[in-house]
C-alpha cells in the first residue's frame, strides 16, 4: 500500500495492531517493511534490535507522530507515550508542564488554557481577563482536572516526597534523571489510558528503579508496546518480544533474552532495510 493511511483510533479495550507498516528515510533508503504485530488486550511487547534499527520511528509511528504511508496502525483505546527525552531534561520546563504533556490530549489542552488564563489574570485582573479565568478553571473540571490533581499529588508525594503544590512550578532539571523517569512512569502507569508506549523506560533507572518497573509491568492491565536493552527487564516483563535487526548483519531470526525466567509467547523479527523485507516468527517454549 502506498498511500498515506491515517492511524485508526477505537476507544474501549486497549490493543495495538501494526499491518504491513514500512519506512523510507528522507534520504529514500528503506529503514523497514512489512513489519505486523499485534499487542493483545493487557499484553506486554517489548521491541529489541540495534541502534538505528527503527525502533523509536515505529513507536513514532504507532503514537501518531509520523505518518504511516505504508501498511496500517490501528489503536484502540485512550494512548499514553514515555518518549525517550525524559530523564535528560535540562531546561526550565515545570514539572506542572511535563505532567501535562503525558496526560490525554483534552486534559493537556484544558490545563494549557488554565495556565494561559492564569497568567494574563495576573497581568491584567480586568472583569474580562476575570471571566476568562473563571471559565478555563470550568473547562479544567470538567476535563477531569481535579481528579488528575489528585494524581499528581500521589505521585509527586511518591517520587519526591512532597505535596505537589510545593513542587508543581520545580524545573524538572533539578531532578535526577532517574527521578524524572520514575515521575512520569508513575504518571502513566497510573493514569487512565490503556495503552502505553516506552520508550527505553529503565534508562536512568538505578537497580531498585528497574525492580519496581518489572513488578509494576507485570500487575498492569494496560497493553504496553516498550522500546528496551535490558535483558532481564525483557525476561522478566515481555509476553512477547519483537526484533528489529539490521540487514547488514545477516540476522533473520530472533531468538529469546538469555536467562528469560519467563516464558514469551512468541518472538518475531523483521530485517530492517533489506530489500526483502525478510521476517520470521516462532513460538518460545518454558
Amino acid at each position: 500500500m502506498t498511500a498515506d493511511l491515517p492511524i485508526r483510533e477505537d476507544f474501549g479495550v486497549g490493543y495495538v495492531d501494526v499491518a504491513g507498516v514500512g519506512y523510507v528515510l528522507p534520504d529514500g533508503r528503506e529503514l523497514f517493511n512489512d513489519v505486523s504485530f499485534r499487542v493483545g488486550e493487557g499484553a506486554k511487547v517489548a521491541l529489541v534490535g540495534p541502534n538505528g534499527a527503527g525502533k523509536t520511528t515505529l513507536l513514532r509511528m504507532v503514537a501518531g507522530d509520523l505518518p504511516v504511508v505504508s501498511g496500517a496502525v490501528a489503536r484502540a483505546g485512550g494512548l499514553g507515550v514515555m518518549r525517550q527525552f525524559i530523564g535528560m531534561i535540562g531546561d526550565d520546563t515545570p514539572l506542572r508542564e511535563l505532567a501535562l504533556s503525558l496526560a490525554p490530549p483534552p486534559l493537556r489542552a484544558a490545563g494549557e488554557r488554565l495556565a494561559a488564563a492564569e497568567a494574563a489574570v495576573h497581568e491584567d485582573p480586568s472583569d474580562r481577563k476575570q471571566i476568562a479565568y473563571a471559565n478555563a478553571l470550568a473547562a479544567w473540571g470538567e476535563a477531569g482536572g481535579y481528579d488528575a490533581e489528585v494524581l499528581f499529588d500521589t505521585v509527586a508525594t511518591l517520587v519526591l516526597g512532597k505535596p505537589w503544590d510545593e513542587v508543581r512550578e520545580r524545573p524538572v532539571r533539578t531532578l535526577s534523571g532517574g527521578q524524572q523517569k520514575r515521575f512520569a512512569l508513575e504518571l502513566l502507569l497510573r493514569g487512565t489510558d490503556e495503552v502505553l508506549l516506552l520508550d527505553e523506560p529503565d534508562n536512568f533507572l538505578d537497580v531498585p528503579g528497574k525492580r519496581w518497573l518489572e513488578e509494576r509491568l507485570r500487575e498492569s492491565t494496560k497493553s504496553v508496546l516498550y522500546v528496551s536493552h535490558d535483558r532481564e527487564l525483557l525476561a522478566n516483563t515481555a509476553d512477547r518480544v519483537v526484533a528489529v535487526e539490521g540487514a547488514a548483519r545477516g540476522c533473520t531470526r530472533a531468538a529469546s533474552p538469555p536467562g528469560t525466567r519467563r516464558a514469551s509467547r512468541g518472538t518475531t523479527s523483521w530485517r530492517s532495510g533489506g530489500a526483502a523485507g525478510t521476517r520470521s516468527t516462532r513460538s518460545c517454549a518454558s
